[in-house]
């Protein structure tokens, strides 16, 4: 079986922002101490909410709807921007929309993302080699790359498994890879329903979709069964796009912005996941990457979605908002950050307060009133959009009664 090895990565990383007439070297972001997790994540091309999570008897899903008991899934997962594959795929693996540009690569024509993806983060900043981080899918002759942004690039990218021709192959090939490489991370993508769907032929659609939930079942049997993967491994199942509803074309196609195309399923597993849990938040495609980059104690530099928060217990990295109370009052750094357009800051209160924060920019004009309110003791989180903000260092500035604390972000368009 042939696989794609790449070189080592590139270890340092440092990024420069041009303020004025003189640059800021912006960091790393500092986390806390991550456990030693692995995630899998698959991706079912082009199944309709409708016939997924939106049948509240799940029926053509039976196997996921009883591992949600088990885990967590969202009501409201949006493609939120542009419903075809070509363009949906890189933004799952960015965390961001993101332009595509063409390009002839290994004697294909094909095309890159211009921003770095998930695998790029995981493989720089964890200093992992090419076998630690895993692409399967089906044999492609002209694969879809990731970046070649000059921090990250092909010195980072996964390591491709393109075989087979089905997604019962694909499965079969992901179990031959956790066995003989056990890697850390692995993207699994199964393309076979968004192909029965264009058939125009319902049982096909319908059959397709049955044999990805199997398969889904068998990987997450497949992780329990191993003591590598075991109680460590996070699960996350989404798609790319729907397919029109009734009302624009039916399901034989996909492309447009009707619910049918753009609402889409996410289904979460692993150790700090709710279990029985479903949440109605409004979330898109971009939050896939963050939420997975947060887990992996990743920085997302140049990611624009956001940590989907409430699906993980009070005890993760990102406490759930008012289910605990912290035993001292906190301000977090904000996420992501670098950060393009939007950003979260959370914060942690002892006791119901009033709480006031300012946004200034680095000469400590202040540019934004984010909040003021009386709020409820546990964890908040408040979001800054700063779109029409100019790239450039800024500080974030929280009172509650007499206490004061200033922080700095950076917005890098």
């Amino acid at each position: 079986m042939k696989s794609l090895s790449l070189k080592k990565p590139i270890l340092l990383h440092v990024s420069r922002i041009a303020i004025g007439t003189f640059f800021i070297i912006v960091s790393l972001l500092t986390s806390q101490t991550q456990a030693d997790y692995r995630i899998m994540i698959i991706i079912i091309d082009g199944a309709r909410y409708s016939e997924t999570f939106g049948d509240p008897q799940f029926a053509y899903i039976p196997t996921m709807g009883n591992l949600a008991q088990q885990g967590s899934y969202l009501t409201q997962f949006y493609n939120d921007s542009i419903t075809y594959t070509s363009r949906a795929i890189p933004a799952l693996w960015c965390g961001s929309w993101t332009a595509v540009r063409d390009t002839f690569y290994n004697g294909s024509s094909t095309q890159y993302a211009l921003k770095p993806t998930l695998f790029e983060y995981y493989r720089r900043q964890k200093s992992r080699p090419a076998e630690d981080c895993f692409y399967i899918l089906k044999y492609i002759s002209s694969l879809w790359l990731p970046s070649f942004h000059y921090n990250y690039g092909p010195a980072t990218w996964p390591t491709f498994h393109s075989q087979g021709s089905s997604d019962k192959q694909v499965a079969y090939q992901t179990e031959w890879v956790m066995d003989n490489y056990h890697p850390k991370f692995l993207w699994v993508y199964l393309a076979d329903v968004d192909g029965a769907g264009h058939s125009g032929i319902w049982s096909n659609y319908i059959g397709a979709i049955q044999i990805a939930d199997s398969i889904v079942g068998a990987l997450w049997n497949k992780i329990q069964s191993d003591p590598f993967y075991q109680d460590s491994t996070y699960l996350f199942v989404t798609n790319d796009h729907g397919r029109h509803d009734d009302q624009h074309g039916g399901f034989s196609g996909h492309g447009c912005g009707c619910e049918g195309c753009r609402h889409i399923m996410f289904l979460a597993l692993g150790p700090d996941i709710k279990s029985n849990f479903s949440s109605n938040q409004y979330h898109r495609i971009p939050d896939l990457a963050v939420t997975a980059s947060a887990i992996l104690g990743l920085n997302p530099e140049y990611a624009t979605g956001e940590v989907i928060s409430e699906i993980l217990m009070p005890t993760s990295i990102h406490k759930d908002p008012g289910n605990n109370i912290p035993g001292k009052f906190s301000l977090h750094q904000n996420y992501p950050n670098p950060f393009n357009p939007n950003t979260t800051i959370t914060f942690e209160l002892t006791k119901p307060s009033k709480v006031n924060i300012k946004i200034y920019n680095i000469f400590g004009e202040r540019v934004a009133d984010l909040l003021s309110a009386s709020l409820h003791s546990g964890s908040h989180s408040v979001r800054w959009d700063a779109s029409h903000m100019a790239s450039g260092v800024y500080l974030y500035r929280i009172q509650v009664g007499e206490y004061v604390e200033t922080k700095k972000m950076v917005l890098m368009k």
